[in-house]
């Protein structure tokens, strides 16, 4: 991995300092944020607060190039940056609030200030004072940061909201969006890439693993395949297919900093931000469900984080009832996704877990996509995403 030189990076800064000296987003410094991989983000001081209504003093300036921020030798489309500004745009408004027996929540996405397609930068929402879900997760204190019932009340709330976007962008209103949007083939490939291409080398790795499941793994492999390679339709498929978010997992779900809870005042709910929308694309929304309860059960699997598992039933009730067919291809994807955590750590670096920690995750991937695959209702009732498969959550 070779990400850039300090002096290149130092270019860099001072290349999009240079771009916005003469716009009102005009910044006297930029302070590198960590977290991101694909993309240079930093967070720029303004010059003048923004003429809001507010006192925005930051922003967030996403530069995007055509190779991962840490890593210049891995090639990435940079026309995914134009589909994320497509999105924001789009989503400019959508804040939605959620009132539940617990409180108020409203959940929305950072607005887009300027965008400049030569050198691909983005200015953006700054969402100061902030921490994302799986940090807040893997944290020592993640029982005064979510205390009490609150992991239950997060989950519900990211589910009833991630329920509406999916809905919001399947209506006819969205359908110049969804094609627009739709196009965003670079990711659909990078996110085919490291799920279905690469989720059967990963179990190869550990043959033990995959004990006579080879013939489905590899007929769930070239379906999905296919899926993703295909054309975009939506025609005769239960609406099981659309935009979807494309990389829904809990980095990229933020939450004011201090004890959250659901307010009980409606005129002030509490905040939730979704961000990081480059990966939006036209797929299954299984990639979205399935990846979410994968990654939050990934911290209870690996850093034994409690509170994953009241988050990840209050995200099943949160998005509500599914039909058996998209409940089965949930299971499948959170099963590949799990197992592709395998690529998504330092892969020059040892195993960070036992080797029968890491074992178990596998298995438990494995199964879930043979069960899905199988469609056995009641294996699948008892597994790790069981409360899906619960009569109430399964649509007759």
């Amino acid at each position: 991995m070779a990400p850039l030189t300090e002096t290149e990076e130092q270019t860099l800064i001072q290349q999009v300092l240079d771009q916005l000296a003469d716009s009102p987003y005009a910044c006297s410094a930029l302070i590198k944020l960590s977290g991101g991989t694909a993309n240079f983000l930093y967070r720029g001081t303004l010059k003048e607060p923004l003429s809001d209504g507010g006192d925005t003093g930051t922003v967030i300036v996403k530069v995007s190039t055509g190779f991962v921020a840490t890593n210049k030798d891995f090639l990435l489309d940079v026309s995914r940056c134009g589909f994320e500004k497509s999105m924001l745009s789009a989503l400019d408004g959508f804040s939605k609030t959620i009132s539940t027996s617990g409180g108020h929540v409203i959940v929305k996405a950072p607005k887009i200030f300027s965008f400049d397609e030569k050198t691909h930068t983005q200015v953006l929402q700054d969402f100061a004072d902030t921490a994302d879900v799986t940090t807040i997760l893997e944290s020592p204190s993640v029982s005064e940061l979510l205390p009490g019932s609150s992991p239950a009340s997060l989950g519900l709330s990211v589910g009833s909201w991630l329920r509406m976007f999916h809905n919001w962008a399947a209506e006819p209103a969205q359908s110049a969006l969804a094609s627009q949007v739709g196009a965003n083939e670079g990711m659909r490939k990078l996110k085919c890439l490291i799920t279905y291409d690469s989720f059967i080398e990963i179990l190869e790795r550990h043959p033990e693993v995959i004990e006579g499941t080879m013939d489905t793994l590899k007929e769930v492999q070239a379906t999905m395949q296919n899926e993703f390679n295909g054309p975009q339709t939506t025609e005769q498929d239960g609406g099981v297919h659309g935009l979807i978010h494309g990389d829904f997992w809990g980095g990229n779900i933020l939450l004011p900093s201090g004890p959250w809870t659901e307010s009980q005042d409606p005129a002030k709910p509490t905040d939730i931000f979704v961000i990081d929308w480059e990966n939006v694309q036209f797929g299954h929304r299984a990639v979205d469900v399935g990846g979410l309860l994968a990654d939050l059960y990934e911290r209870y699997h690996f850093k034994g984080v409690e509170a994953s598992i009241p988050a990840m039933k209050g995200f099943i009730e949160g998005y509500g009832p599914l039909s058996e067919d998209l409940a089965y291809r949930v299971a499948v994807h959170a099963g590949v996704h799990l197992i592709c955590w395998y690529y998504r750590r330092n892969r020059n670096a040892p195993l960070p877990h036992p080797l029968p920690k890491v074992l178990a995750a596998l298995t438990i991937g494995r199964d879930l996509i043979f069960k899905g695959w199988a469609k056995d209702k009641a294996w699948l009732h008892t597994s790790i995403i069981g409360p899906m498969f619960a009569d109430e959550n399964l649509l007759k």
